[in-house]
């Protein structure tokens, strides 16, 4: 099957790379903002380009991090991202892009549009998917049982603060068990 054909407009285009060194005390001075656990994707805050030792390329303020260090961490809370970055030894390769329309900081915006199957926003979508899944834990309303850690083996709620979790939308799956 052949990749769907790409207009020039789309954000693919735009991807740019940076490569960014890190400071005497081990800073990368490149503020980062968002993450999953804020319902968006990690994405460069203010900065002061006069404190960041850029090898190659530059960083603007509101552009999503899609790869750090060829790994893609769309759809990874923030501390994970920021966990990696600060493990990272010697100049830190960045790839970024510029917000749009459909892809901008937005994740649940961006996850509830439909892709061709093989795009580059089918596959960003799986990757975010992946990534969000890897982080969840599942939530009940039972009591824990013996040896099971609340925020390890699930977040145990009562049935009022659950019901309020799903009218807010912020439960990715919902199930009941009799």
């Amino acid at each position: 099957m052949s990749k769907p054909a790409l207009k020039k407009t789309h954000w693919t285009s735009r991807v740019t790379e940076s490569s960014v060194s890190k400071d005497a005390r081990g800073e990368l001075n490149v503020p980062l903002r968002g993450g999953a656990e804020n319902g968006e994707f990690a994405h460069i805050g203010p900065v002061n380009q006069d404190m960041v030792l850029y090898k190659t390329g530059k960083l603007n303020e509101g552009e999503l991090l899609l790869e750090v260090e060829n790994l893609s961490i769309s759809g990874l809370p923030l501390y994970d991202v920021q966990t990696l970055i600060n493990n990272c030894k010697g100049a830190v390769r960045l790839k970024s892009v510029r917000q749009g329309n459909k892809l901008n900081k937005d994740l649940k915006n961006y996850l509830s549009l439909r892709f061709q199957k093989s795009s580059p926003d089918h596959e960003l979508q799986q990757t975010i998917r992946d990534n969000l899944y890897r982080h969840a834990v599942p939530c009940t309303t039972r009591s824990p049982r013996e040896g099971e850690v609340s925020g390890v083996d699930y977040n145990f709620l009562s049935v009022e603060d659950f019901l309020e979790l799903e009218k807010s939308g912020t439960l990715l799956e919902i199930g009941t068990y009799d």
